[in-house]
């Protein structure tokens, strides 16, 4: 059979071994080379213009580009305090208005007791007095474990924190220093054949990448925007930034807007909003039906993948590398896409 045949074996072997080279880059050398591939993507994509404004202000590269990052850097502490702004003054409000919701929860659980005794002959108060018991003994176990579980995870938190500070800093020093040295980086680097064959790769991967990126933005933007208008709509109070986050987390694999829509409905339900509980309901399926409709055809023409590739890449992405296999887990697929084709390349000119 052809398909068993020696070059088709070599090939296979070939393959998979490219495919593991390329894993264990992923998984051992792209965590401690990760700032400095930030780095570089950030004067890759910033050089051209930051040479144009050069030739007019006079200010070197370097300086142009601190300033892009810092106020980068502001905005996003801003947006941060915001959000925890927003977040302390919208749980006084729950606070104040857990009485109302409360009240509205007893009224429930007792209608539904008298309805079962009602139509089944169960006795209203001892059915509702064991229902709160049950309720208590629950909550009373979720607070013995949660309590504990907070404090052990506390330090995780704080070294998270840290080591996120530690890259963004890392990454801000080394686009400083690379921008500084850029162009003679390439003009020496450019006098060798390999390393020509190796910019046209990472010039396709960028264009591959910031393709994916494109597409996966406007799909956010639609669906955000698609949110905020939805909640205003159904006057939910904080929809603008509801709306926002229920957008960003539209992009994490089998969670989207659903993590804050669908509560957002409960939580309407439960305040006696009931037009604003039917109105993120509605929102939520039309965000999955525009996610449905235009990813196929952004993805198609920005990537060249199929959206099923894309997703597979996405969820295997996150089951390999964490939270970050978002990212890495795509970034894999181009590069391995890639890799082959220059492969194959070589062969057929051999």
């Amino acid at each position: 059979m052809d398909i068993l045949s020696g070059k088709n074996v070599k090939k296979a072997v070939a393959l998979l071994g490219f495919s593991i080279v390329l894993y264990l880059a992923f998984k051992c050398a792209f965590p401690v080379a990760a700032p400095f591939i930030l780095s570089f993507f950030i004067v890759y994509l910033c050089n051209p213009w930051l040479k144009k404004v050069q030739k007019r202000l006079h200010i070197r590269k370097e300086i142009l580009l601190g300033g892009i990052l810092l106020l980068a850097a502001a905005l996003l502490v801003f947006g941060g305090w915001g959000i925890v702004s927003w977040g302390t003054v919208h749980a006084a409000d729950i606070g104040n208005g857990m009485a109302v919701i409360q009240a509205r929860f007893d009224e429930m659980v007792h209608g539904c007791c008298i309805f079962m005794e009602e139509n089944f002959g169960m006795d209203a108060t001892g059915t509702e007095n064991a229902f709160w018991e049950k309720m208590n003994l629950l909550t009373q176990n979720l607070q013995a474990q949660a309590l504990p579980k907070a404090a052990s995870q506390s330090w995780q938190y704080v070294k998270g924190f840290a080591g996120t500070a530690a890259f963004l800093g890392v990454s801000f020093i080394s686009s400083l220093l690379l921008c500084k040295d850029y162009e003679a980086i390439l003009e020496r680097c450019g006098e060798n054949p390999v390393f020509a064959e190796v910019w046209k790769f990472v010039e396709k991967t960028v264009s591959l990448v910031g393709g994916y990126l494109k597409a996966q933005a406007v799909i956010l933007l639609a669906i955000s925007v698609i949110a905020v208008l939805g909640l205003w709509l159904g006057r939910v109070r904080g929809g603008l930034l509801l709306g926002i986050l229920a957008g960003l987390l539209d992009a994490l694999p089998f969670i989207g807007t659903g993590i804050v829509l669908l509560p957002t409905a409960l939580w309407q339900l439960l305040s006696g909003n009931g037009f604003g509980a039917v109105a993120a309901v509605g929102v939520y399926v039309i965000c999955i039906a525009v996610r449905e409709l235009l990813e196929p055809r952004l993805l198609g023409k920005q990537v060249g993948m199929y959206p099923i590739v894309m997703l597979f890449s996405v969820y295997a992405g996150v089951q390999v590398f964490g939270l970050t296999g978002i990212f890495l887990g795509p970034l894999y697929v181009v590069f391995f896409r890639e890799g082959v084709d220059i492969a194959e390349t070589l062969l057929t000119n051999r």
